[in-house]
């Protein structure tokens, strides 16, 4: 079997690079023997390294074998630059911005209310132009855009909350700001941050995003799982059956009825009221309200079903649940729960470890390996 040098090198360039981002600061003996890599080779790709700026010196300690040696210690330069990470929604524009290691630099927001694309990306462009300048090495490397919808190799297929009209978000700010853009669905980068942002490493996993819609991420073997055009994991066009046969066209989604948004019409027609907030909700379900009572317990059965049919699916090990409802009342999750008691092998239903700021999150780690030329491979980052 012939091995291309160039392939290999490549292949070895990548691996030193995740221990060090995985494991630092590390020596390059411990690399070594991480690895299976001979030390001259190890101590070449570091040096490599070193030269760019994507790896710094930590000093020496006594190695630990107690040889009496000092070894240098090596670790990832998480301010070689940073990345831009947007959140676009119906209702708000989220960016967070954060080093390379997924520490977060600067967070801020806008409110969208019926904005067109044009305007959205005017307060993209604002939002970036207000950013102090940051103490890194190479500036912007990367920019990420979440979208509430169907997103097909960086393309929106649709977004029921925003009207983008064919607009082309990503060559807009590639050339504005000549750097790589990823365009990703949110719940996706939902399910990205639980795997990325953790130490537990799992296989597969899926990640229930609950806010203006409903979607599910979906990773499988450690990738995400887009199916054929961008669509898997929509679970709020799931359509539910009412009494009796009726046209499927005419059948309500999981969306219209049961979305945080649709929930709170619901309450808000509950209490003969125009609206009706999250915050409310809250305080009358802890208020033991029998009317919220009775709404949340007819939600958590349709999610039990939802999340029945997300298990036969794809038999996860772990299924996280991002929502500010379920966040606040975290007794819902217990319902649910116990309303799949009866299955067999039900995998843990869990929150999420940052409601907020998990699909930001999520977009910063796809941006940091398309940084690192480093797409599938397994990295933890800082939360």
């Amino acid at each position: 079997m012939i091995i291309n040098k160039d392939v290999m090198r490549d292949h070895n360039e990548r691996s030193v690079l995740q221990a060090i981002v995985n494991h630092g600061p590390i020596s390059r003996n411990e690399i070594s023997k991480l690895l299976g890599l001979n030390k001259v080779t190890v101590s070449d790709i570091v040096g490599t390294f070193i030269d760019r700026k994507l790896v710094a010196s930590q000093g020496e300690v006594v190695a630990k074998a107690g040889s009496g040696r000092r070894a240098e210690l090596v670790a990832f330069n998480a301010t070689y630059g940073y990345v831009i990470n947007f959140s676009i929604s119906g209702e708000i524009l989220e960016m967070l911005v954060t080093q390379l290691d997924g520490r977060a630099l600067s967070y801020s927001e806008s409110p969208l209310q019926q904005a067109t694309v044009q305007e959205i990306v005017a307060k993209m462009v604002e939002m970036v132009d207000q950013l102090p300048t940051f103490d890194v090495e190479n500036g912007l490397q990367a920019i990420s855009i979440a979208i509430f919808g169907v997103v097909y190799e960086n393309e929106i297929v649709t977004s029921p909350f925003v009207d983008f009209d064919d607009y082309d978000l990503v060559s807009t700010f590639k050339e504005r700001y000549h750097v790589p853009v990823i365009m990703e669905n949110e719940a996706n980068l939902a399910a990205v941050f639980e795997q990325d942002f953790s130490k537990q490493e799992l296989q597969s996993l899926v990640a229930v995003s609950i806010h203006e819609g409903i979607g599910a991420g979906i990773l499988l073997n450690k990738q995400l799982y887009r199916g054929n055009y961008g669509r898997a994991g929509e679970i709020g066009q799931i359509m539910i059956q009412g009494t009796g046969r009726q046209r499927l066209a005419k059948l309500p989604s999981f969306d219209h009825e049961w979305s945080e948004a649709a929930l709170l019409k619901k309450a808000a027609t509950l209490k003969h009221v125009a609206r009706y907030s999250l915050d409310e909700l809250v305080q009358a379900a802890g208020q033991g309200d029998p009317e919220i009572a009775g709404l949340l317990e007819d939600l958590c059965y349709h999610l039990a079903i939802v999340t029945s049919d997300l298990i036969v699916a794809y038999d996860p090990q772990m299924i996280f649940f991002n929502s500010p409802l379920v966040e606040q009342l975290p007794e819902l999750l217990k319902n649910i729960q116990m309303k799949l008691s009866f299955m067999p092998l039900v995998p843990p239903l869990v929150m999420s470890k940052d409601v907020k700021y998990a699909t930001l999150l999520g977009g910063a780690s796809l941006a940091i390996h398309q940084v690192l030329d480093m797409p599938g491979t397994r990295l933890i980052f800082h939360h």
